[in-house]
């Protein structure tokens, strides 16, 4: 069989930083010889050469290309690709990592749909991550079907055969934008793409040195003139309307509104942000119509208005307001319902210096505030969009990973209207199920959190969850699943709603130590145990014992529902025999480390086992006295 996968990484000083890349590629499921690692030395001058040399020597399947420094990445992905066997190249830099399973997954999908560009999944514990690229598997699609120019990092899976008869090249030496070059080439090329979204395939990792590629200022006049280039790219697979303003949008957004936006511009030196302002500006006359802004949410619609054509005053000043601007959420429902951890019912909105942030009524629509839109707007570019396309989401975030996940449930928006005022509400139903959250597999074991993430008025803001609520809202049970994994939602010390995946045996014990007696209107034994099992344990058995001395009884518990926490001992089933006082507890429960004394006394009174007596003159078998 031949070679599935060639891994290129360059490499250039990266010290320890390649310890998880290394990692990562000795744990991958493919095969070794199926795959091909691919280490370009782009001159290094540590310990590295030496490092991969014995790499090389103890796999067959690993091999060392040393370069001259070319100081950029470019010429050695090219001279990696050129070596490559594999039918299809995986780029993946020296500090980032990839999971087990990454390169068998995107080559199987990719292979099954002959796609050209495969990508995985991405998580970053410093950048920004297009998440909402990953929300759904897609098999197939392309640039025009599916929003992949949110993704230009080079980290994607390439069919070599592709890029050879494309002549697909990275641009080498120092630029920047070149990883952005070479996807928009290989998207608008090719035939199909596939989106492997089930699974996290790719991880950006934050280095403590801060030396991660892309973390210095960017030079405006360079990065603009490499921005050209990608443009030109875009300009020659469409024509002039809807299409070519749709990609071009992406770059508005994100390269140039990004590059002064919010707080960022109050940090930058007054000298460097007029020349950035400068670039920007020229930027936007010479390529972008106005038609571009039109698609954007309105508080990017009001910015882009004032890089047109304000001061870089009334920029930072809107940035400034802008800055404020947060998200705020309460719960308002929260239950537990069969083969789930929990349903969540929820409320969100904007806040404005801490309080709603208030849309103005105008002639034809609703209207972003002037304090937020900045000076000299028109009602026009003031307007808000429609609220179908405001999303909400709840997402589920691993506190260590930061694994990220949609939940099932999209939450609506609404504008909800005072008079000649308005706020825009975002609410829903999310569903949380542990066994299949992430991307339709288990969430992995560990604390997982939940945010809301609000994106509308050309705003993302994101809120965590729970520390508003209704007092109505009560606390969940611990879950444990068919296949014993125990799942407990909770608060935690800032009143925040997590979710403890596969929390260990002791959580059952604390639960089950502080299980309460229940009064019942017939006089029999409730328990609740805090609890629910998916598949029951047999048998669940209560042993009581006088406070003050005297012998044991003993009697099995049965559930009252499939879904319930309380177990119940009815009259008929076995309470002759006890006398009025206090009893402690002992509860059995199979698989759950032998007896648990119950921290609840259970205090019978004479009119309790005067109806017990009524029931019965004998005590049935299933009830046992114990000597204690």
């Amino acid at each position: 069989m031949g070679i599935k996968v060639s891994v290129i990484v360059p490499v250039y000083n990266p010290g320890p930083y390649i310890e998880p890349c290394l990692k990562s590629l000795r744990d991958q499921s493919l095969p070794p010889e199926e795959l091909e690692l691919i280490f370009v030395d782009d001159g290094s001058t540590d310990d590295t050469p030496a490092l991969l040399a014995e790499l090389a020597r103890a796999n067959e399947h690993v091999r060392v290309i040393t370069i001259p420094n070319s100081g950029w990445p470019g010429k050695p992905r090219n001279v990696g690709t050129d070596a490559a066997r594999g039918e299809y190249v995986m780029y993946v830099d020296q500090d980032d990592a990839l999971e087990p399973e990454s390169l068998q997954r995107m080559y199987d999908l990719g292979a099954a749909n002959e796609a050209d560009v495969v990508l995985g999944k991405v998580i970053s514990d410093f950048r920004g991550v297009h998440h909402n690229l990953y929300r759904e598997q897609r098999p197939r699609c392309d640039v025009f079907s599916a929003g992949l120019m949110n993704s230009l990092t080079p980290h994607k899976m390439l069919r070599t055969a592709f890029l050879r008869e494309q002549g697909i090249r990275y641009p080498e030496g120092p630029r920047r934008l070149e990883d952005q070059l070479f996807m928009t080439k290989a998207y608008f090329a090719a035939t199909s793409a596939s989106i492997v979204a089930d699974y996290v395939c790719y991880r950006y990792l934050r280095r403590s040195d801060g030396r991660n590629a892309g973390s210095k200022r960017i030079d405006p006049p360079g990065y603009y003139a490499n921005l050209r280039e990608v443009l030109d790219v875009v300009d020659s697979a469409t024509s002039p309307g809807q299409q070519r303003d749709d990609f071009y949008r992406r770059f508005l957004r994100t390269e140039m509104l990004g590059r002064l936006r919010g707080s960022q511009v109050l940090k930058l030196p007054p000298d460097y942000l007029v020349v950035l302002h400068r670039e920007v500006r020229t930027l936007l006359s010479e390529r972008f119509p106005l038609a571009v802004d039109q698609g954007l949410g309105v508080a990017l619609r009001a910015a882009a208005a004032l890089f047109r054509f304000g001061t870089i005053v009334e920029i930072a000043e809107q940035a400034r307001t802008v800055d404020t601007i947060k998200a705020t959420a309460r719960l308002t429902g929260l239950r537990q319902v069969a083969g789930r951890a929990a349903e969540i019912d929820l409320e969100a909105q904007l806040l404005l210096n801490d309080q709603p942030l208030k849309l103005e009524r105008g002639q034809d629509g609703w209207l972003l505030p002037r304090s937020v839109a900045g000076p000299g707007l028109s009602d026009a570019e003031r307007r808000v969009e429609d609220v179908a396309e405001m999303v909400g989401d709840v997402v589920i975030q691993h506190r260590q990973l930061l694994d990220e996940w949609f939940l099932p449930g999209p939450l609506q928006a609404r504008i909800q209207a005072d008079g000649d005022e308005a706020v825009v509400i975002w609410s829903g139903t999310a569903t949380v199920d542990p066994g299949t959250a992430a991307g339709g597999a288990p969430l992995r074991k560990g604390l997982q959190d939940f945010t809301v993430r609000l994106q509308g008025l050309g705003l993302t803001r994101n809120k965590r969850l729970g520390a508003e609520r209704a007092p109505e809202v009560a606390e969940l049970p611990l879950i444990i699943d068919p296949s014993g994994r125990i799942h407990k939602v909770y608060d935690t010390d800032q009143g925040n709603l997590s979710i403890n995946v596969e929390a260990l045996p002791h959580w059952v014990q604390s639960a089950l130590r502080s299980a309460k007696f229940l009064n019942t209107p017939d006089g029999g034994i409730l328990l609740d145990l805090g609890v629910v099992w998916q598949v029951a344990p047999q048998p669940v058995t209560l042993r009581l014992t006088p406070v003050d001395g005297g012998p044991s009884v003993r009697w099995t518990l049965h559930r009252e529902s499939t879904e319930s926490t309380r177990w119940a001992v009815s009259p008929d089933e076995g309470h002759l025999g006890l006398e009025p006082g206090r009893y402690r507890g002992e509860l059995t429960v199979p698989g759950h480390s032998g007896p648990v004394q119950l921290d609840h006394e259970l205090e019978l009174d004479p009119e309790r086992t005067e109806v017990w007596a009524a029931s019965g003159a004998a005590r049935p078998a299933s009830g046992s006295t114990d000597n204690p």
